[in-house]
């Protein structure tokens, strides 16, 4: 097992070649025909690289994202809470994230506030993409639509990673602790994350998202994972009080798999996952959905 987490970065301190990156992310579970549960997530999003301290081993990222979630039930026509397997849902939201990141470890810190309900504009968003589509799609009725409410969110997410073999066809391992606090999610998490192919420590990686990084890349991932959940406000409205027609309790338990594609040439970055997640709610099912991100440093 590798182990270089007392070995200096090259170029640490004299900075990236690019010092900013933006990207584009979108999450659809179109690919599998169906519009449900987490139905569309769109992120555009700004990273910034903070010089380190002089001689620290450490690196330093900032990233904003702006960012709208839509939950949706099954049955999009149905007007009756009784047929709903769980609420519509929406959110739109600003993140703040700082990612400290060593040889062989970072710790990443993200600040969430956002609005819950019609005030997010999610039903707008939806009902304005099916009314422009040229198949025959379904109009949601958006009824019982968790209340309008505001968010606060802090999350905690801490990455231990072990290299397994070098190259060619280098492997790495990690281990991915979350935690989630506020008023819209409260949870704790655990994934366990396997890396294929030709990549960089994690320091200078697209698996972090780091800028550093200027050779190219190109390697896949699985992800396995499990959270405890306590509270989700896209099923239980906002834990301080809420004034929602119609709520549901979640599993305690949610499990997790992904599959990912990374790919970084140049200036561009360039991620595929596919995402299976076990049922979030009693009425529920499991649910499949794809996420396509591309970025690119300047």
């Amino acid at each position: 097992m590798s182990q270089d987490r007392d070995a200096p970065v090259d170029g640490l301190n004299k900075g990236p070649l690019f010092e900013n990156q933006f990207e584009l992310r979108e999450d659809n579970d179109f690919l599998h025909f169906t519009d449900r549960y987490y139905s569309t997530g769109t992120f555009l999003g700004l990273r910034r690289w903070l010089p380190p301290s002089r001689d620290s081993l450490t690196t330093r990222q900032y990233t904003m994202f702006l960012y709208q979630e839509i939950y949706t039930p099954t049955d999009l026509l149905t007007d009756k809470p009784k047929f709903m397997d769980r609420p519509y849902a929406g959110f739109l939201g600003l993140s703040n994230e700082l990612l400290l990141a060593q040889a062989d470890r970072a710790h990443e810190v993200k600040f969430v506030m956002g609005m819950a309900g019609p005030w997010s504009g999610s039903e707008t968003v939806q009902s304005a993409f099916h009314n422009s589509a040229t198949v025959d799609s379904k109009i949601a009725t958006w009824l019982s639509q968790i209340d309008n409410s505001f968010h606060l969110n802090l999350y905690h997410h801490y990455t231990r990673e072990w290299q397994w073999n070098g190259d060619p066809f280098r492997v790495y391992f990690a281990w991915n602790p979350i935690t989630a606090l506020g008023s819209k999610d409260v949870f704790i998490e655990n994934d366990l994350v396997f890396y294929f192919g030709k990549r960089q420590p994690l320091q200078k990686s697209i698996a972090y998202k780091q800028l550093l990084g200027s050779k190219n890349e190109l390697f896949f991932s699985t992800r396995f994972g499990h959270r405890y959940v306590i509270h989700d406000a896209m099923l239980q409205g906002n834990i301080f009080g809420d004034q929602s027609e119609f709520t549901v309790k979640p599993y305690p338990m949610l499990y997790f798999f992904s599959a990912g594609f990374f790919a970084r040439f140049g200036r561009h970055d360039l991620q595929l996952s596919y995402h299976f997640e076990s049922a979030r709610n009693r009425a529920a099912d499991p649910h499949l959905y794809v996420s396509l991100s591309y970025s690119k440093r300047y």
